[in-house]
C-alpha cells in the first residue's frame, strides 16, 4: 500500500468509497487490501483503454470531479439515505436540517432557527445574555475577520433562503432536483457547515 496507495489517490480519486476493503475470512484466505487490489485492476482497464476511449470520443473531461463523500461529514451523512432511494430534493432538505441543528448546537440555542438565527449568531452586535455570536478572532487582519464575518451571515441567510426554504414549502413535484442542481446545494451546505464550525462563539460572559 505504501506504493500503490498514492497512485490511486492521484489516478483514480473516490477509489476507497468505491472499493471497500473485505474484511471477511473464506477458508484460510485472508484479504486485508481486497479494495486496493480491486481498485488497482479496475484502474489499469481504464488506463488501457484510456487512448482509444479519447479517439473515440472525441476528448476527455479533465476538469476536477467532485465526490459527494467528501464533503463536510455532516452533510453527506444526513443526505446519503435520501440520495440513495432517488430522492434528491429531500436529500437536500435534510442537510440544510443538519446545518441549522449544527448552528443551534453551537450558539447553545434553541428559540430561533435557520434564517433568523444565521443573522443573529454572525450579527455585528456584541454577544448579549442568551444570545452568543460566532466570530472569526483566529484571523489576524480585523478588516479580513470582518469581512468574513459578513459574508458568512450573507452566505448563510442566502443558504436558508434559496435553497432549504423553497425544497421545505413548495409542492414536490416544484422542486424535484437533476443530480448536478441537487449536488451543487450540497457543496454550498458543505461550506456553510466548516464555516459554522470555524467560527469562535463569543458569550457575553
Amino acid at each position: 500500500m505504501e506504493i500503490t496507495g498514492p497512485i490511486l489517490n492521484r489516478l483514480y480519486p473516490g477509489w476507497a468509497q468505491e472499493n471497500p476493503d473485505c474484511d471477511n475470512t473464506v477458508g484460510d484466505d485472508y484479504e486485508p487490501h481486497r479494495g486496493a487490489r480491486d481498485a488497482a485492476r479496475r484502474l489499469i482497464v481504464r488506463l488501457d483503454y484510456q487512448a482509444e476511449l479519447i479517439e473515440r470520443l472525441g476528448g476527455m473531461d479533465t476538469s476536477p470531479q467532485i465526490n459527494a463523500s467528501m464533503l463536510h461529514p455532516l452533510i453527506w451523512k444526513a443526505a446519503t439515505a435520501q440520495w440513495s432511494t432517488g430522492h434528491r430534493h429531500e436529500a437536500v432538505l435534510a442537510a440544510a436540517k443538519a446545518v441549522n441543528s449544527l448552528l443551534q448546537q453551537k450558539t447553545g440555542r434553541r428559540d430561533v432557527s435557520e434564517t433568523d438565527l444565521v443573522k443573529q449568531a454572525f450579527s455585528d452586535k456584541p454577544p448579549e445574555p442568551g444570545k452568543p455570536r460566532l466570530r472569526y478572532s483566529s484571523i489576524s487582519s480585523d478588516q479580513t475577520a470582518e469581512s468574513m464575518r459578513r459574508g458568512a451571515m450573507d452566505f448563510g441567510a442566502g443558504c436558508f433562503g434559496a435553497i432549504r426554504n423553497p425544497i421545505g414549502h413548495l409542492p414536490n413535484d416544484e422542486v424535484e432536483l437533476d443530480e448536478q442542481s441537487a449536488l451543487e446545494r450540497l457543496c454550498a451546505l458543505s461550506l456553510l457547515a466548516r464555516w459554522i464550525e470555524e467560527a469562535d462563539l463569543e458569550t457575553s460572559d
